[in-house]
């Protein structure tokens, strides 16, 4: 091992600092939309056991949309109904329910359970199919400065930092690699407890790190890097909040037990207590327990003692909890200790050149099972926006709309939190034990719309075009500018074959202009189609057409927007060769765009697709609609299908016009 004490200086466009699911999303942008960037993370290898674990609807629409959903699906573990066990009359537990979300089939996609190991490997994987860019482990920040100066020159470097290899003596250190707490899982790693693909990284990743600094200039700085961010406080944001006076353990064990839910989503209430029961995958179960109170008078400022917890410790709350009924273990996968609190921080970006996501701006109990989805999604929503502008392709003003986006959202789940938490630190069950149920049932509420992400609640700014009528142009419809592009699975107009919208707006760094054409086999509906096509191949008017006026996507995408029809005709009544060519793109090696044409026809062999998509949509099967959605699938816009001057607009507003003979 040597040392160089000569630091190199280099450039990069985008620094990302944290690997953890927040920043890895953010890489994966980065790789898409063939951005110059560096990802670091001081700890040596990717999380491999244990830590967040639930994943909601939303989350799992945006891995279909980058492609690796399928995987999810074939490991995980899937939960959509819960069970609430109750004292009864005789002071016996009995079970209520199961409960299901009213709203549980509005997505292809049900919540389920994976660990969070899984979820960076196949996010990884992603990265690594679209480009060389690879994290750099064991590599801390060690300064940072920043010139206020060149905030506003797109083209500026504002940013230094600089890095340093670990040695190997740092790495193993337990403030480094989590060794030595209770984190750390105390038989080790071995075949029998990674899959294959994790324990080929771990291997790899064991081998000796040569120390030296280096320099780095950046334009934008994203800090993934967790609760206590050594991005945040370089610009100086400070996170608020508090903490309560409950400490709780959570474990992941395959039991041994006769309790008959044990592996059912639920929760168990009696004097003793409550647990909440998750069922994982490979025969796995996560408990969450109550283990102690931090006694205020004597101890201040509400902290606690995190050696004082033990596996032994939760297990007997586990059995005490559960009487009558037995719990034992023998494989303890992983566990810890965390004491319940709400904080966050006042802005999520400094100048938008410096931006913070995920635990680095929000922490909360992680019971509510939002704390990896709601980082995931930070890290989505940031990295298109800082691809597509550092790169050239997209209007700086569109960075500021992370912050507004994503803030509130953050707010609503600490109140989230704060009802969740609420239910699970009142250990006194209710007089007759049954009125425990309606509790639950407003959790299951709560659930619905803001928890598994069927709403964002983003406000109007440069990339969501809100109406005075928030339903949009056309009367009665749902497709709301700042909401999420329903999922609704179609017939390719080609062959067939059927696809979920949520894959075929692939996270590829463009915006989509969808046609709703409505039924084609009208002759006035198709003279509109004709028209708007006339209008997107340049035909018309003096203005270049929307499709090739803007600066190009570097890499495979090309220019910034693509075009999908989605008509409502009868698919054996239409053909593919009936549409314009301008929506059926040509390309001399790969030839015709098959992908672009679809039809919200029934399909007899698959019973997703049953032609109801125009009706969830809330749009007339006859007339259509067009819409714009942003590269992270929420709507930006809803107009006619004439209103090309406002489908213009919106895309001036968020893209740059491209440079004449460049």
């Amino acid at each position: 091992m040597t040392e160089d004490n000569h630091a190199s200086e280099s450039h990069t466009d985008v620094l990302i600092i944290g690997a953890g699911p927040s920043g890895l999303m953010a890489a994966y942008w980065m790789s898409r939309c063939g951005v110059r960037a560096r990802i670091i993370d001081k700890k040596p290898t990717k999380v491999f056991t244990g830590q967040a674990d639930g994943l909601r609807v939303r989350t799992l629409e945006i891995f279909d949309s980058i492609g690796f959903q399928h995987r999810v699906q074939h490991e995980g573990h899937v939960t959509v109904e819960a069970n609430f066990w109750v004292p009864g009359p005789d002071g016996n537990l009995i079970r209520q329910g199961p409960f299901c979300s009213s709203k549980v089939n509005e997505s292809p996609f049900h919540n389920t359970l994976l660990n969070q190991g899984r979820i960076e490997q196949f996010i990884l994987d992603s990265i690594k199919e679209h480009s060389g860019l690879k994290v750099e482990r064991g590599i801390i920040a060690e300064s940072f400065d920043y010139d206020e100066n060149l905030k506003d020159d797109p083209d500026a470097y504002p940013i230094t930092v600089k890095l340093r290899t670990l040695s190997d003596e740092e790495i193993k250190s337990p403030s480094v690699s989590g060794g030595g707490s209770p984190q750390a899982v105390q038989s080790g790693f071995d075949r029998s407890n990674l899959v294959s693909d994790d324990w080929e990284d771990l291997v790899q990743k064991s081998r000796s790190h040569q120390t030296k600094t280096e320099i780095i200039k950046a334009k934008y700085l994203i800090g993934c890097d967790g609760a206590h961010s050594w991005t945040r406080k370089q610009v100086d944001i400070p996170m608020v909040g508090s903490s309560t006076d409950h400490i709780w353990g959570v474990i992941d064990i395959i039991p041994i037990s006769n309790f008959p839910d044990i592996r059912r989503l639920g929760t168990v209430t009696n004097a003793a207590g409550m647990i909440l029961i998750i069922p994982r995958e490979r025969q796995l179960v996560r408990l969450y327990v109550p283990v102690q109170v931090v006694d205020k008078a004597t101890n201040g400022d509400a902290r606690f003692d995190r050696s004082s917890i033990t596996p032994e410790m939760i297990k007997e709350r586990v059995q005490a909890i559960l009487k009558p009924y037995t719990f034992d273990y023998k494989i303890c996968d992983w566990w810890t200790a965390y004491q319940i609190g709400q904080r966050i921080a006042p802005t999520f970006a400094k100048d938008d050149r410096v931006f913070l996501a995920g635990d680095a701006v929000h922490t909360h109990s992680p019971k509510v099972g939002l704390g990896m989805n709601m980082s995931m999604q930070d890290g989505f929503n940031i990295g298109w926006k800082v691809a597509l502008v550092a790169t050239g392709v997209a209007n700086p003003a569109i960075l500021s709309t992370y912050n507004a986006e994503r803030h509130h959202l953050a707010e609503m789940l600490l109140d989230f939190d704060r009802h969740w938490s609420g239910v699970f630190t009142e250990n006194k069950p209710p007089e007759g034990g049954l009125g425990k149920t309606e509790s639950m049932m407003k959790i299951v509420e709560l659930f619905e719309d803001f928890a598994d992400g069927l709403k964002a609640f983003y406000g109007a700014s440069p990339l969501v075009c809100k109406l005075d009528n928030e339903q949009g142009l056309i009367p009665g419809h749902h497709l709301v500018p700042g909401e999420r592009f329903p999922p609704v699975k179609l017939r390719k107009q080609a062959d067939g074959n059927t696809q979920w919208t949520t894959r075929i707006l692939e996270s590829d760094g463009r915006f989509r202009l969808v046609i709703l054409a409505g039924n084609v086999c009208d002759a006035t509906q198709k003279q509109r189609i004709e028209t708007l096509s006339h209008f997107l191949a340049g035909q018309l008017g003096e203005n270049a057409s929307p499709l090739s006026r803007y600066t190009v996507l570097p890499g495979r995408s090309g220019r910034p927007i693509d075009v999908v029809t989605i008509h409502s005709a009868p698919w054996k009544e239409t053909e593919f060769f009936d549409f314009p060519e301008i929506l059926r793109d040509f390309d001399d090696t790969m030839g015709w765009g098959y992908g672009k044409i679809w039809c919200d026809d029934a399909c007899i062999w698959d019973r997703d697709c049953d032609g109801k998509g125009y009706e969830r949509w809330g749009v007339d099967r006859m007339r259509g609609v067009m819409l714009i959605v942003r590269p992270d699938q929420y709507i930006g816009w809803v107009g006619e299908l004439e209103d090309t001057d406002g489908m213009t607009r919106y895309l001036d507003g968020a893209l740059i016009k491209a440079v004449p003979g460049k």
